[in-house]
């Protein structure tokens, strides 16, 4: 009898543990983990974009490529004739008549973000 309630008595505690382990966590998604995510828009440079634009848009857009309606990409110059036509923020926030990245997902919120606060003060380059 005295094993019986033993036995009882750690499995009781074995239960006891696993609830309190498993109570403690939290399973938070995405959403939750990035609510309080403020985008630092302040001060944007080119060079604050250029992983953007050099590992993202130049795959696509470089000097040569004709067929991208002369959106180029190679370095800060085209970079900003391109955004002067007007025709990139619109695809990049998947508002224009194509979707940029192409065949890739969207940018991310905060990147674009970026992007128009760099547009808004001007394109500097420094």
């Amino acid at each position: 009898m005295k094993y019986v309630n033993l036995i009882l008595i750690l499995k009781l505690l074995l239960v006891m543990c696993f609830a309190v382990h498993f109570s403690s966590c939290t399973f938070d998604n995405e959403e939750d983990l990035l609510e309080d995510y403020v985008c630092d828009t302040i001060g944007i440079v080119y060079s604050d974009l250029t992983y953007i634009f050099e590992d993202i848009c130049q795959e696509c857009h470089k000097t040569g490529d004709t067929y991208r309606d002369g959106i180029e990409m190679d370095d800060y110059d085209e970079v900003k004739a391109s955004i002067n036509t007007g025709l990139v923020l619109p695809d990049i926030k998947h508002e224009g008549s194509f979707k940029m990245p192409y065949q890739r997902p969207k940018l991310p919120d905060c990147d674009i973000e970026k992007i128009e606060a760099w547009i808004n003060a001007g394109m500097p380059e420094n």
